[in-house]
């Protein structure tokens, strides 16, 4: 008994003790990572899925950290930071660093019971991305350039080289790969071990080339050497176009009030200059001037004309400044910071004249919306969260003909029925925290939402999906999270996710799906809340030879199904939608339509906008004279 006893408790010790592990991480694949200035930490089981486990630079592209971990299996990603041309540090996950490529899922690692290094990561990769060349039998450098502050330079019609007494200083030999549509050139060569290398960039001939050599460099290992802007010239720093006599920031925080996110004694400021659009990242304060509506008028402020102005909003709380929750949904470029930074054109803007911005739009997705802010006081009383998501506005992408594409696995979502059989998920800190996205979500009971009249949901069957979390009174009133169809990371983007504020009163989170993204989800009005068009047209070479009406798909439907309609010639059309005794319920469209071939898509809902029970309806195609026909289709709940 007592040797069992002994050998039971040996055997629990020898799992019970930590080993040291050692990361590596290279951040040649990605880009603005530079050592002196940025940083890259470690995330997931191994420390914890925030920012904060720092790595140590050893130099160049190459990061490394050890830490202390039990036996047994882990997931991980990397985060980084980087510092910006305004002197802000924007922090990524690391699929979204500029240049980041991510394949596969969260890494892996079995830590075993002594100690490991890990082999060697590429930060943006992934666990199934590949690093930034293929390696040869020689030893292999990674030379990389940045061409974005070359003053002549046109990606369009010329090339970059490197020239060094590792390949001859030939300058128009080797030639450098562009990455992508990106600033960033560069290439892989064989070199001597054990000799110091020299070397520049050209454009492919003596006479293009920077100014001077670089290096020595002395290698005994594949390696990278870390990227360099052409000539070591950066960009240039804010030149001002010249001087408005005064700028005035104007919103409206009424939106903010009713969401639970601003409070009367809070302050309002404004910083702007992101971008290089000021010397610096500016800031003021704005007063309460009439209302809910804040303001502050700005003395000699300079500006430049072809930049415009990248600023933000921030609440103010106990000496506590907080972002406003913003995305630019009119921003197209590749800096993430700047998508979540607001933006005004100043290309009419005039050396002593005046400008202004006012941002007080009541809409969700209108640039110029008033700004909303994450509430960081706790609850104060325990409760239980009840969350919902319409998801109509996924049904109505899918019509539409889009796809709902999964950007972390293959759950791709091309069918809206697949809605009701893959089911509604909810991921992120709101739940407790993020569960792996695919298999393991979509296996998560807990996250699991519902539409069938349990667990917290209202109305079974009305596309409104709920799912009800205990809450402590110290955890927090704004909340993130964000939705997924069979449990994919298919809603969004990276970077895209829902923060919002309980309704503290009610114990409610109600949202609608894809509205963190309405570019995506043009199909759906998000201040509405009623889908965008009911008619399209199909755009075709051929025109109609014959009026036609087709039948409807899916049918029975519920809640979403379409039909389409071919005109010869151009006419008045009516779409209209009728009950089985011949009451007309709705009208889908009615007006003139050029000759083609159109789309209609019908949500259930009446002329009103409620919804309809379940029963046989009767669609009509009526274009006057011309043509008229009607088809049956059946709704069910």
């Amino acid at each position: 008994m007592n040797r069992l006893l002994l050998t039971t408790l040996l055997f629990m010790y020898s799992f019970s003790y930590s080993v040291n592990v050692t990361f590596h991480v290279n951040s040649s694949t990605v880009q603005g990572i530079v050592d002196s200035t940025s940083g890259v930490d470690l995330r997931g089981t191994v420390t914890q899925w925030a920012a904060g486990t720092n790595l140590v630079s050893d130099g160049g592209d190459y990061w490394s950290l050890t830490i202390a971990l039990e036996p047994g299996d882990y997931e991980y990603k990397y985060g980084a930071q980087i510092k910006n041309l305004d002197g802000t540090i924007s922090d990524y996950w690391e699929n979204d660093i500029p240049g980041a490529n991510y394949q596969g899922g969260n890494r892996t690692l079995t830590v075993g019971s002594s100690d490991m290094v890990v082999d060697l990561d590429y930060l943006g990769s992934g666990p199934d991305g590949s690093g930034s060349y293929t390696p040869t039998d020689a030893i292999d450098v990674l030379f990389r350039v940045n061409m974005s502050e070359h003053p002549d330079f046109n990606p369009e019609t010329q090339s970059v080289y490197v020239a060094g007494n590792f390949q001859g200083w030939d300058p128009g030999s080797s030639m450098l790969t562009r990455e992508g549509t990106s600033d960033y050139w560069s290439i892989a060569l064989p070199v001597e071990g054990g000799v110091d290398h020299e070397y520049k960039f050209t454009l492919g001939a003596w006479g293009t080339d920077e100014s001077n050599n670089r290096g020595p460099i002395n290698v005994s290992q594949d390696t990278t050497i870390q990227w360099v802007y052409w000539n070591d010239q950066g960009p240039l720093p804010f030149s001002p176009t010249g001087t408005l006599a005064s700028f005035t920031f104007s919103t409206s925080v009424a939106n903010a009030i009713a969401g639970n996110g601003f409070a009367l004694g809070d302050t309002l400021l404004v910083k702007y200059g992101y971008g290089g659009t000021q010397t610096a990242a500016m800031e003021d304060t704005l007063v309460n001037a009439l209302g809910n509506v804040y303001s502050v008028a700005i003395a000699d402020f300079p500006f430049n004309a072809n930049l415009g102005l990248y600023y933000q909003y921030y609440r103010v709380k106990n000496g506590v400044q907080y972002r406003e929750t913003y995305f630019n949904f009119s921003y197209n470029g590749d800096d993430q910071p700047l998508a979540e930074r607001r933006f005004t054109a100043l290309s009419g803007a005039t050396n002593g004249g005046t400008a202004d911005v006012n941002d007080n739009a009541s809409s969700t997705v209108d640039d110029r919306r008033q700004p909303t802010f994450r509430n960081t006081d706790p609850i104060g009383q325990a409760m239980t969260v009840t969350y919902t998501v319409d998801v109509r506005p996924a049904y109505y992408q899918i019509m539409s003909g889009d796809a709902l594409n999964d950007i972390q696995g293959d759950i791709n979502i091309t069918d809206a029925s697949e809605i009701f059989t893959k089911g509604i998920s909810m991921n992120g800190p709101a739940t407790g925290d993020w569960v792996t996205w695919g298999a393991t979500l979509d296996g998560t009971a807990a996250n699991k939402m519902h539409d069938d009249g349990t667990n917290g949901d209202a109305v079974a069957g009305d596309s409104v999906y709920t799912v009800q979390f205990a809450y402590e009174a110290t955890q927090t009133i704004g909340q993130e999270f964000k939705f997924g169809i069979g449990g994919g990371d298919n809603e969004s983007g990276y970077g895209l996710n829902h923060i919002e504020n309980i309704d503290v009163t009610s114990g409610t989170v109600a949202s609608y799906w894809g509205s963190i993204n309405p570019n995506k989800y043009d199909a759906w009005n998000y201040d509405t809340n009623m889908p965008t068009l009911s008619i399209d047209e199909i755009h075709t070479s051929l025109t109609p030879r014959h009026f036609a009406l087709s039948d409807n798909y899916p049918n029975p439907f519920n809640p979403v199904t379409s039909f389409s309609f071919a005109l010869p010639h151009g006419t008045e059309v009516s779409v209209n939608i009728y009950n089985v005794v011949g009451k007309k319920v709705a009208t889908l469209y009615n007006g003139y339509a050029k000759p083609g071939n159109y789309k209609v898509t019908w949500n259930g809902k009446d002329i009103n906008g409620m919804n309809l029970p379940s029963g046989l309806y009767i669609y009509e195609l009526n274009a006057g004279a011309h043509f008229k026909q009607t088809k049956k289709m059946t709704l069910i709940k």
